[in-house]
């Protein structure tokens, strides 16, 4: 995938301020994990409120990174992202019907059988386990894929590119910040983020575009939801 013709270079601290600053607030903010009194005390359900901080730090990269193409004479489509604005609505309502569907499935699921309080409890802690925390989920997953793709993925990539690095160095290196975007999580699980990272950026040079990338990660981020099913008797 080549840079537009019209596209600038974008400078290392313009770069560097993405790759090392998102991921840094991200891993601040999961040390929430460890002190989770801190949103406990003040009456509110623990996981709920975490997934509306993330989703709203997702909202503030997508913000960000359109600010930061701005400020670089860069636009949406010299990273990857050409759907037009009434395709990315198209887009996003697909996205929020297949998740509420299966939301519903999965509702419809648990209200018909008999959970494992055991296995419910020893399922992955950040799996969403009730009805609203699967709701927030769904938004946080709508923001999440679209933000990681377009920050880890058409952006860091390009940008890299962009400083004449070679391409596939480029999708190794912008694997490294995406493992660290998901702050405490990743330190357990290095090695599934770091080759998802590689698996998304080859995909993002092959098919020279974001779409299918974002929709893979819905379906990613959406899998954790189903594991919910597993506890069913």
């Amino acid at each position: 995938m080549k840079i537009s013709l019209s596209a600038q270079r974008i400078s290392y601290p313009n770069i560097l301020s993405v790759l090392l600053g998102f991921p840094l607030i991200a891993t601040l903010i999961s040390l929430l994990l460890l002190k989770r009194t801190l949103i406990t005390d003040l009456g509110f359900d623990f996981f709920n409120a975490f997934w509306l901080i993330i989703t709203g730090w997702y909202a503030i990269q997508i913000f960000l990174i359109s600010r930061v193409l701005r400020s670089s004479g860069w636009t949406w489509s010299d990273i990857g992202y050409t759907l037009s604005k009434k395709q990315t609505i198209y887009l996003v309502l697909g996205y929020l019907v297949f998740a509420f569907s299966l939301m519903g499935f999965i509702e419809l699921a648990l209200a018909n059988s008999a959970v494992d309080i055991e296995k419910l409890n020893s399922i992955i802690s950040l799996s969403p386990k009730t009805t609203t925390a699967r709701v927030i989920f769904i938004f946080m997953g709508l923001f999440a894929g679209i933000a990681e793709e377009l920050v880890y993925r058409g952006y860091a990539i390009q940008s890299l590119i962009s400083q004449k690095l070679n391409k596939w160095l480029a999708v190794l290196l912008a694997s490294i910040p995406f493992i660290f975007q998901h702050g405490l999580k990743s330190l357990d699980q290095f090695w599934w983020f770091f080759v998802w990272g590689l698996v998304f950026g080859v995909l993002f040079l092959w098919l020279k575009s974001l779409t299918v990338n974002i929709i893979i990660h819905w379906l990613v981020i959406l899998s954790a939801m189903v594991a919910i099913l597993s506890v069913l008797q």
